[in-house]
């Protein structure tokens, strides 16, 4: 146990250790390597003098009383108890005087409250840097990057366990956090086109799946299940500004806000949520433009009929993967290797991407070449896929009348979105996730993206800290 009266001694020590220092280093004596070694010696001591001080304040929120009130009943003072916290310093032994009322039950630790610990056993300075940074990397990355700065990181499991806590915090309020942070870090409305989007990433899960491919001739005693891999939804809700220019200039984002889930039907949570951040935003502020972007997949754009929320907004068909689908349309008509389906495809993604009404230009074009194959051959059935797939996403595919508009056109953003906010984090070498510790993960992680990581944190602070104070009993 660290004596607070040490504090005043340990800064003498370190004023006198660094007067002496400061003698060596300016004599001949002096040098990279002396002066390496005297910050170290710095860096310890200030350390010291950390634990000391943290303690000292940390004491001086104790209670002296024998009883404390609270709701009309009375807690008897039965024992000093010591508790190991995790400072920035290091680990610091704290005594704490223990309550209980008289005939038992839960017991109550006054100075634990004062000081905002109560079920912690990391401060909450020392918490924050644990969640921000396995919002990013895994607990023993973390437990790596600390190490490196502080005297005494945290542990592995130590950092599991507060990005289990605080991730699960924010699944079970996920509303109350919504409308918390609607307050303290709304949409930047200063935009004037407010996009919606959504899409999908496969990540892998610790459940059952069925074996692909041919069974191994010799099985081994190793051999592991197969990894399931389901997908998950990543959306956003953004504004942006529209250029003076749009011939020239491109749509200027403003400020985006992210949300991700790990697989569930439909993506209803995510959409649910994305519609709920649609609506606050369209009350905060009015668009000249809104727009639903996404890609072709009928599920999203039945999504989008499904929700009223969404009538009279601009929905628009990525311009890259309708490109995509151009380029096999092209292969099935000509040739993989034909120059004349290069040529064709290159004419009409320039008109598709520049000329007014071109789609339906493009439309009877495949119909024609589609003419000339055999009605039986694959090419022929491909190349009516393909068409069906523009007849059927033509009203989204005007991009020469959304680009003169200024409109973003392209659903990049929330594709980077499923890589950095899932893939980066939950698709590396062997991970396999179970859906709500994948969810804890993904709850941190869109609040960093989002930018409304302070937001957040006090919003976490505030519903693990007990907003009252013991009063003592007279």
């Amino acid at each position: 146990m660290e004596n607070t009266q040490d504090l005043s001694a340990r800064v003498t020590k370190l004023q006198e250790n660094v007067l002496q220092w400061e003698h060596r280093l300016q004599s001949e004596h002096g040098g990279p390597d002396a002066f390496r070694q005297a910050v170290g010696e710095l860096r310890t001591a200030l350390d010291d003098i950390g634990r000391a001080g943290f303690l000292r304040l940390a004491r001086a929120g104790e209670v002296s009383g024998d009883t404390l009130d609270r709701n009309d009943c009375v807690y008897r003072f039965k024992q000093v108890v010591d508790k190991e916290w995790m400072t920035l310093w290091g680990k610091v032994v704290v005594p704490r005087r223990l309550y209980q009322e008289d005939h038992g039950g839960p017991s109550r630790v006054p100075l634990d409250e004062r000081c905002g610990l109560s079920g912690r056993f990391m401060v909450p300075e020392l918490e924050r840097m644990a969640a921000f940074l396995g919002a990013r990397l895994v607990p023993a990355e973390v437990a790596d990057s600390l190490g490196e700065v502080l005297s005494e990181p945290p542990s592995r499991t130590a950092i599991q366990h507060v990005l289990t806590a605080v991730g699960q915090c924010a699944e079970d309020g996920a509303g109350q956090l919504e409308l918390a942070l609607q307050g303290a870090a709304a949409l930047d409305a200063g935009g004037d086109t407010l996009v919606v989007s959504w899409d999908g990433v496969t990540v892998p899960l610790r459940e059952p799946a069925p074996k692909r491919g041919r069974p191994a001739e010799r099985p081994m005693a190793t051999d592991t299940a197969p990894t399931a891999w389901k997908e998950a939804g990543v959306g956003m809700v953004a504004t942006y500004l529209t250029p003076l220019d749009p011939q020239t200039e491109e749509p200027q984002r403003v400020d985006v806000r992210y949300a991700a889930r790990m697989p569930e039907t439909k993506m209803t949570t995510l959409v649910s949520g994305l519609v709920d951040q649609t609506v606050r935003a369209m009350q905060q502020s009015c668009y000249d433009h809104l727009v639903v972007l996404a890609d072709g997949r009928r599920e999203i754009w039945r999504t989008v009929d499904e929700h009223s929320e969404f009538d009279g907004f601009i929905r628009i068909l990525d311009f890259y993967h309708a490109a995509e689908h151009l380029s096999k349309a092209a292969e099935h008509l000509f040739g993989k290797a034909s120059a004349k389906a290069d040529r064709w495809f290159r004419s009409w993604r320039h008109k598709l991407r520049h000329e007014p009404g071109a789609v339906a230009g493009l439309i009877r074009s495949i119909s024609y070449h589609r003419r000339k194959l055999p009605r039986r051959s694959e090419r022929y059935r491909q190349a009516s896929t393909e068409l069906g797939y523009f007849r059927n996403n033509r009203d989204k595919m005007d991009y020469a009348h959304y680009h003169a508009l200024g409109l973003i056109i392209a659903s990049g953003p929330v594709e980077a979105a499923a890589k950095t906010i899932v893939g980066h984090r939950l698709k590396r070498s062997g991970m396999r996730w179970t859906r709500h510790g994948g969810q804890q993960i993904l709850n941190l992680r869109v609040q960093v993206q989002s930018k409304r990581w302070d937001a957040f944190w006090n919003w976490y602070l505030e519903q693990t800290t007990p907003a009252t104070i013991e009063r003592i009993a007279a």
